[in-house]
């Protein structure tokens, strides 16, 4: 039986975690709050979407753990992300040493990442604003907007930072991060918004 993973929010972290947890073999559910995924990615880069800079090193970032960043970096660094949209049919260039799609449209960014979920099956429930991840005595994750409830073997949040509370970014994502659970702590990890995610699924 496949893993059951739930991603809470549908943003670019969101999107890029529910695509690599698929590719897999788990099956995907992606909890979005708004009626529509990525919606802050097309304001991204003047609304032509900025990937990524040839330049990026450790030293673009802040924390309080820059080996940590430096590990992730080296990971997937520039050249893993070229590839990536490259092999998911978004065709990149370089200007000035950032990286952009061909067209300069954001919207070809969140095109070929939704095309992308739709080919690997990656269910999305839409305008769920999440507010209660609990354990069970079964060893599940139930997830739960007050509504409906969702169980899963494993869950990624991603709702973002403070940033953009107009596009769902409104911080609601720490309280679930910093619940108290009786597996790894979540941690921050750099993308395009802020993910939080258990260090196994790094």
């Amino acid at each position: 039986m496949k893993k059951q993973i739930g991603v809470i929010g549908g943003g670019a972290a969101g999107m890029m975690a529910a695509i690599t947890a698929a590719k897999e073999g788990a099956q995907v559910t992606i909890l979005e709050r708004n009626d529509r995924v990525g919606k802050k990615i097309l304001q991204t880069g003047n609304g032509k979407c900025n990937l990524g800079n040839r330049a990026l090193s450790v030293e673009c970032y802040h924390g309080g753990d820059l080996e940590w960043i430096r590990d992730v970096l080296e990971h997937f660094g520039t050249e893993d992300t070229i590839r990536f949209f490259q092999s998911i049919g978004l065709m990149v260039k370089e200007k000035n040493g950032y990286l952009y799609p061909v067209c300069e449209q954001a919207a070809a960014v969140l095109d070929v990442l939704r095309y992308e979920l739709q080919a690997l099956g990656v269910e999305i429930q839409y305008q769920c604003k999440i507010t209660k991840v609990e354990r069970l005595a079964s060893g599940k994750l139930q997830v739960s907007d007050g509504e409906k409830t969702w169980q899963f073997d494993a869950v990624i949040v991603t709702c973002g930072g403070k940033a953009a509370p107009a596009t769902g970014s409104d911080g609601s994502g720490f309280k679930i991060a910093k619940k108290k659970w009786d597996t790894p702590a979540f941690l921050q990890c750099p993308h395009w918004c802020s993910c939080a995610v258990r260090r196994p699924t790094c």
